[in-house]
């Protein structure tokens, strides 16, 4: 009778090469079926949201899904695991459903690429926008400035100045000498607008007494054309969970969110921006640091409400010290009314947390 118990172990006989091949390969069938189950839970999650508001945080994050079903769909082929090659396929076709609008459009003669370091030479009826977060604690004083004072931008918007970075970027006024903010008389205003053309109305403060702030100006641009008004504001972060209605400190004033969007304070925020913004003139650029994407919720609200959209532009500008693959699309140039974009891109780094954006806008339909 043999003893099994003496009997070598099978995979002790293997040459350690081929031992060391099978653990390898059984580690990529786990490693597929782990990062398939996170694919799944990312792309669904957001439904929870009515139950669990910061369940749609993981709807910003589209890109980033995108890219992994990619690379989980290519290991599956390799692999030849195919039920879990048409789930991360399934996964991918829900992603660039959403993604989409937002895609960049390759569009023969759009301007792209100068990064504000070489001067561009513009249509009659085209203006330069720039819109940046310098990062209230930064120091990056004079590469800001330099970056700023080289853009050839005709109009800027700033987000999260302080009283140190209004001095610092003071010696912009020899180019940039009309600015609105309100700075020095409100501690929660962190907005600035800076342009080379006169404002011939503004307005600085809390929308409807409520955040976020909006600084804004109407512009007569140097073609003739009818006034535009540019408009800078930021948002709160995705991750401030709302309170009841009536009981929140940054809304007291706020109705019950509208059905679809979660109970969170940038959700809040993002109502009370729209019902403004609708206030303002016809012909509007909106920018700043939204933290949202594009195709978020809370974001897809403002363009069905205020009618400010940016589709077929897409910038990954946070964080600016990370690779391209792990950045948010959160900062935006969005327009409206007899607008629109001719380009739009994300800049250099310039020593903030984000990216700044540059856009090209024409100030009349093609």
């Amino acid at each position: 009778m043999t003893d099994l118990s003496a009997a070598p172990d099978l995979d002790e006989q293997l040459p350690p090469l081929r031992r060391a091949g099978g653990a390898f390969l059984r580690g990529l069938h786990v490693g597929l079926g782990l990062g398939g189950v996170v694919l799944v839970v990312a792309t669904f999650l957001p439904l929870l949201h009515p139950f669990w508001p910061l369940a749609a945080v993981a709807e910003h994050f589209a890109l980033q899904v995108l890219m992994g079903a990619a690379a989980l769909g290519l290991l599956a082929l390799l692999l030849r695991r195919w039920r879990w090659l048409g789930l991360v396929a399934g996964v991918a076709f829900i992603q660039i459903w959403t993604i989409h609008p937002y895609w960049p459009s390759f569009v023969p003669g759009t301007h792209g690429g100068t990064h504000a370091a070489q001067a561009e030479v513009l249509n009659p009826n085209e203006m330069k926008v720039v819109s940046l977060n310098v990062h209230h604690s930064g120091r990056s004083f004079e590469q800001v400035r330099k970056y700023l004072h080289d853009s050839g931008a005709d109009v800027i918007g700033l987000v999260e100045m302080s009283r140190r970075w209004k001095m610092e970027l003071a010696p912009l006024t020899a180019i940039y000498p009309f600015r609105i903010d309100c700075i020095d008389s409100d501690e929660l205003c962190e907005e600035m607008l800076l342009s080379k053309h006169p404002f011939q109305r503004q307005g600085a403060g809390l929308t409807d007494r409520n955040l976020p702030m909006l600084v804004w100006g109407e512009i007569a641009p140097p073609d003739g054309s009818k006034p535009v008004t540019f408009a800078v504001t930021h948002l709160a972060w995705p991750l401030l969970i709302a309170e009841a209605p009536g009981a929140s400190v940054t809304n007291p004033y706020l109705r019950s969110l509208p059905n679809g969007l979660p109970r969170l304070v940038q959700a809040e925020q993002m109502v009370t921006l729209a019902d403004t913004l609708n206030g303002l003139g016809r012909d509007l650029v909106l920018m700043g640091d939204f933290n949202a994407a594009p195709w978020s919720r809370v974001q897809d609200y403002l363009h069905q409400q205020s009618g400010v959209d940016d589709p077929g532009h897409l910038a990954p500008t946070w964080p600016a010290w990370g690779p391209a693959f792990i950045r948010l699309p959160i900062d935006h140039i969005m327009t409206r009314g007899n607008l629109r974009l001719v380009s739009f891109e994300p800049g250099p780094d310039v020593g903030s947390d984000h990216l700044p954006v540059e856009a090209i806008l024409a100030l009349s339909a093609p």
